[in-house]
């Protein structure tokens, strides 16, 4: 093959490599306008913001006054409340501080701009005098998450006693303190004595269950021996009256006789080692002190010494620490004190050894 063939066929190459390269180039634009690439989907996609939308709680008011009660009566009132904010309100919890106030809520979700309301049953004490409680309100209000209702009240009973408290004796005969008590109501409503109840049956109190009026007046009786047990309490007058169940007189009674000290304490006791203490024994009516005998239950108390005034007794004692037993920290014995004709009373005592 001569040099000028070869450079012919070179050529021809050439020229074949640039007509499929331009036909390639051709091919692939005229596929594009067919199918043109779309663009990447910049698009982000956003989770709604529930801050952006909060719910608003608005109660009407925080405060309710059922003004005048009776006691130991129940109540109802209600708080109105709306939703004033742009996002759903929901109310996770609603709590009174006590059980005498319970509060009732019909549903816990409400959507923007609508009301609701928390119905609240409370339950007056027994006693006459201003009372207040609160309900808590629990919700997914940002600005108030924890809202406080309170209720306010006065205790008026319908039904007064006098005496409202009567001071009894134990050494008057007539118990001149257990005067005629008067029940009276206030509201004109006529009533009837159920029953008649006093701890440890201290007052016996003749009535007539049949008897309605507005007015009863009574005579009670005291037991002196069930009044020594129960020195403090109630006597207890359950009735009808429409307003009001029952009503009370408090009595209270000094005992006869009271030590000072009613306990003793030894502390940092050792074995061996007496301490010495002074009891004092008192008339609370101004009677003589009259000792039939003083004695340890356990030998641990001793008497050194008695002296008696007109109506006040000196008893000096001695407490000997007794050997301990094991690792115990503390010993006990009891002083009985008789008095003549008297009750028995009784002194504690407590030690306690020194550490170490």
């Amino acid at each position: 093959m001569n040099n000028r063939v070869f450079k012919l066929m070179i050529s021809v190459a050439v020229l074949l490599a640039v007509i499929v390269l331009f036909s390639y180039q051709a091919e692939a634009k005229r596929i594009k306008q067919i199918n043109p690439v779309k663009p990447a989907d910049k698009t982000i996609y956003v989770e709604p913001n529930a801050a952006a939308t909060p719910p608003s709680i608005k109660f009407d008011t925080l405060v309710h006054d059922f003004c005048e009660v009776s006691p130991d009566s129940t109540n109802s009132c209600s708080f109105k409340f709306t939703n004033t904010g742009p996002g759903k309100l929901i109310i996770t919890q609603t709590s009174g501080t006590c059980k005498c106030t319970v509060p009732e809520l019909a549903k816990k979700e409400y959507n923007p701009g609508e009301s609701g309301e928390i119905t609240v049953s409370f339950h007056a004490p027994m006693y006459a005098g201003p009372t207040s409680q609160n309900v808590h309100v629990s919700s997914n209000d940002p600005e108030n998450p924890k809202i406080e209702l309170t209720i306010r009240a006065s205790v008026v009973s319908k039904v007064r006693t006098t005496p409202e408290i009567m001071n009894l004796s134990l050494v008057d005969a007539n118990n001149a303190g257990a005067v005629p008590v008067t029940i009276k109501s206030i509201d004109n409503e006529k009533f009837a004595i159920l029953s008649i109840n006093s701890e440890g049956n201290v007052f016996s109190v003749p009535f007539d269950p049949n008897n309605k009026s507005d007015t009863h007046i009574l005579y009670p009786k005291v037991n002196i021996e069930n009044l020594r047990r129960y020195l403090g309490g109630q006597l207890v007058f359950n009735i009808d009256h429409p307003a009001c169940k029952f009503v009370r007189i408090q009595y209270n009674c000094l005992k006869e006789f009271e030590a000072s000290p009613s306990v003793i304490i030894i502390r940092d006791a050792n074995v061996g080692q007496p301490q010495d203490r002074s009891i004092y024994l008192v008339s609370n009516y101004n009677e003589p002190i009259e000792i039939e005998s003083v004695t340890s239950e356990k030998g641990i108390i001793k008497v050194t010494r008695q002296e008696q005034t007109e109506n006040r007794y000196k008893i000096d004692v001695q407490i000997m620490p007794p050997s301990r037993q094991g690792q115990t920290r503390v010993f006990s014995d009891n002083l009985q004190i008789k008095i003549k004709n008297k009750q028995e009373i009784t002194i504690a005592c407590r030690g306690f050894y020194r550490a170490g």
